[in-house]
């Protein structure tokens, strides 16, 4: 005689994998668009497409080019149609966890070169002239006490630099502009290299978060998120040092007989890095949980959890990403110009540091949403 037993439910293993289905949607369409890339690099190597793929990526030296792209083909495939069965509530967890760390290890690490880590620096080197025209702007708007000192000492600043340095930033712009406009193809490629890998971590993230398997490490992130802040932060001051040296008679690191207007350019990465600085402290300073007052539009509201978590783990995985391909890039370096290199650009620590500070930071502002309380300061004791 038989008896029938009762159905046991699902196991965490068993259970489908579910995410944010905004996240999902990104990820599926960002990985069919690198499929693609892919694809068409793989099956046309001898076209000059726009936006070719990096040069020395730790893919291309194990697998050599096409084997390197016809892999990233073939696995962003894979992560997209892993992708669609989430969306469908068809993939297990343990797959999706698998799927996510392959697409990290070939669409992130494996397909990252120097031109990720110089895409970062330009584009906010760039950036630069907008954000300090923001700040001034708003400097003026928002304290009228200081509008008159601040207007003119900006009108001072540009009729000198207009009068001083005027023909070295016209050298400066008609270099760079030209440049910049013909290596938008490349950093689109590499922006999205690194957009698939940033959104495969996170989606592995989110599962990890909605079963409470990293609940414990979150604590402990979240605990120490100040030091690791600290840590992270650090990481552009000598980049920034020795940048801001080529405006003295003892530049370092720089060319022979370079001139004024490379100079500037020097003041410019050097100030992108000093933003990168500032920016990631406000992971622990109250700016970071409250737009400051002299913010247009903003002004005093709650900074959303996402406005600082986005853009801090993209840059996070783009130096993660970054960090390999510049370490093998220093191989053929003597022991001592291979130490300088790893601290002028420490994206090998950079870019996990930073990733662990905005971790913390998401705890901690969760941990404030559950406890219904304002935002404090960083590190501050409740009365």
């Amino acid at each position: 005689m038989t008896t029938n037993t009762p159905s046991q439910p699902p196991t965490d293993t068993a259970r489908p994998a579910s995410a944010p289905r905004a996240l999902l949607l990104a990820t599926l369409l960002t990985s069919a668009l690198i499929a693609l890339l892919g694809a068409a690099w793989a099956m046309a190597p001898d076209a000059e497409l726009p936006g070719g793929p990096p040069d020395r990526t730790p893919l291309e030296l194990l697998l050599g080019p096409t084997g390197a792209v016809a892999t990233l083909a073939a696995v962003s495939l894979l992560g997209a149609c892993a992708a669609l069965t989430v969306l469908a509530r068809r993939l297990s967890r343990p797959v999706l966890l698998i799927v996510a760390a392959a697409q990290v290890l070939v669409a992130g690490v494996g397909m990252g070169s120097m031109s990720t880590l110089s895409t970062a620096g330009y584009l906010l080197a760039l950036a630069m002239p907008a954000v300090v025209g923001l700040l001034v702007v708003q400097v003026i708007r928002r304290y009228p006490a200081l509008r008159v000192p601040v207007a003119g000492i900006g009108v001072i600043a540009l009729a000198a630099g207009a009068l001083f340095l005027g023909e070295a930033l016209l050298d400066l712009a008609g270099y760079l502009l030209p440049a910049f406009v013909a290596e938008i193809p490349m950093i689109s490629t590499t922006l999205l290299l690194v957009a698939g890998g940033a959104l495969w971590a996170a989606l592995a993230a989110a599962t990890l978060r909605s079963d409470g398997s990293a609940a414990h490490l979150a604590a402990r992130v979240t605990r120490h998120r100040v030091p690791l802040t600290l840590v992270a932060a650090a990481c552009p001051l000598p980049y920034a040092l020795i940048r801001l040296s080529w405006l003295t008679p003892w530049p370092l690191l720089a060319p022979d007989g370079f001139e004024l207007s490379t100079r500037l350019w020097g003041l410019a990465l050097s100030s992108g890095s000093w933003l990168a600085v500032v920016l990631t402290l406000g992971l622990i300073l109250p700016w970071g949980e409250r737009f400051p007052r002299w913010m247009p539009v903003v002004a005093g509201r709650e900074v959303p959890i996402a406005a600082a978590a986005v853009p801090g783990g993209a840059v996070a995985a783009l130096f993660t990403f970054a960090a390999v391909p510049m370490l093998v890039g220093a191989e053929a370096m003597t022991a001592a110009d291979r130490l300088l290199f790893a601290v002028t650009f420490p994206c090998w620590l950079w870019g996990p540091a930073l990733a662990l500070a905005v971790w913390g930071y998401i705890g901690h502002r969760r941990d404030q949403g559950r406890r219904g309380s304002a935002p404090e300061v960083a590190g501050a004791r409740r009365a």
